[in-house]
C-alpha cells in the first residue's frame, strides 16, 4: 500500500543520494537483460534489500499471495494506480494554483531598503542547521498550523524553504488564515545561494 498522500517529501524538497538509485538501478538492468536473454537465475520469487549503511545485501523469498489484490486468484486492482497524482499529496488540486511570490533579488533589494520583513524558514531543523538566510526564524511546515500567532500580519511576510515548494504550501496556508502579506521565495534557499550569497552552502 502506498503511504498517506503528503507523507514522504519528492527527491526535489528532500534529496536524493545519488549513487543509492545509481547501485539499485544496475541491478535492476541486470536483471532486465538475464531475462531477456533467459540465462541465470532472476530475482523472480525473492525480495533483495540493500543496507547502504552497512553495505550488506538481505534476501528474503516470497511465495506467491492467493488472496493478493493484484496477482491473486481473484484480482481486484487491473490497472496501476496514478503515482503522480497520488503523490502529489492531499493539496494537488492547489498545486497548480499561483500563490504570490518574489524573486531572490527583489528579497535582497526590499533587505537593503530597510523594510519591515518577516523570512519564515519551512524547513526541517536539519536543513536550517546546514543553510540559513540571515534573519530567518524556523517554523517547519508541520509545525505551521499551530504557530500562526507567531507569525506578524504586518509588513512583508516572506516564506522559505530549500526550492520553494513547501514554502507556496506555507504561503496557501496562511493564506486560509487571513495573511493577505504572505508571498514564496521563488527558488528557496537555493536560488538565494546561488544569485545572492555563495557563502550559503548549497544541499
Amino acid at each position: 500500500e502506498p503511504p498517506p498522500p503528503g507523507a514522504a517529501p519528492s527527491c526535489a524538497e528532500a534529496g536524493v543520494l545519488g549513487v543509492l538509485p545509481g547501485i539499485i538501478g544496475l541491478i535492476q538492468a541486470t536483471e532486465a537483460i538475464k531475462l531477456i536473454l533467459g540465462l541465470g537465475e532472476t530475482l523472480i520469487g525473492r525480495l533483495l534489500h540493500f543496507d547502504a549503511l552497512k553495505m550488506k545485501f538481505r534476501q528474503f523469498n516470497l511465495r506467491r499471495d492467493p488472496e493478493c489484490p493484484v496477482c491473486g486468484d481473484h484480482p481486484t486492482i487491473l490497472e496501476p494506480i496514478d503515482y503522480e497524482q497520488f503523490c502529489a499529496g492531499p493539496n494537488a488540486g492547489e498545486a497548480n494554483e499561483i500563490v504570490p511570490s518574489i524573486s531572490v533579488l527583489e528579497l535582497k533589494k526590499k533587505m537593503e531598503a530597510g523594510e519591515a520583513i518577516t523570512l519564515v524558514d519551512v524547513r526541517e531543523p536539519f536543513e536550517y542547521e546546514i543553510a540559513r538566510i540571515a534573519g530567518s526564524r524556523l517554523i517547519p511546515l508541520g509545525e505551521l498550523p499551530e504557530r500562526l500567532a507567531e507569525i506578524s500580519r504586518d509588513g512583508n511576510l516572506v516564506l522559505q524553504c530549500h526550492s520553494g515548494v513547501r514554502s507556496a504550501e506555507a504561503v496557501r496556508i496562511l493564506q486560509k488564515a487571513g495573511f493577505a502579506n504572505a508571498c514564496n521565495l521563488n527558488g528557496g534557499i537555493e536560488a538565494w545561494s546561488a544569485e545572492i550569497d555563495p557563502s550559503v552552502p548549497r544541499y
